[in-house]
């Protein structure tokens, strides 16, 4: 019963990052304005749909940003850590989000 738990834990928290890593380049490509896929902010209902794909693709930003502030030493150790914390539940939210809407 704990395997299985823990099991989905972990599926749960890697499918979320995966998301949120596509999508984080996918948002990264949509704000460029050299790429082919730019999609210019004009209107409110495209900007709702930039904070959607910025929620998505959120665990990823925050946590490669939690990264460059370790390697730099920008930021206190709590700040870093309490970011790392953020986007490991926030990957795993998503995560169990796609498993729920995959298996139902």
């Amino acid at each position: 019963m704990f395997i299985d738990a823990s099991l989905t834990l972990i599926v749960a928290l890697v499918i979320g990052f995966a998301i949120s890593g596509i999508m984080s380049n996918l948002f990264q490509l949509m704000l460029n304005g050299a790429s082919l896929l730019h999609f210019p902010v004009t209107s409110d209902w495209r900007r709702l749909a930039v904070v959607g794909i910025m929620l998505l693709a959120g665990p990823h930003i925050l946590v490669r940003a939690a990264d460059r502030s370790l390697r730099g030493g920008d930021w206190p150790f709590t700040y870093t850590a309490s970011c790392f914390g953020l986007g490991l539940v926030w990957s795993g939210v998503l995560g169990y989000a796609a498993l729920a809407a995959f298996v139902l």
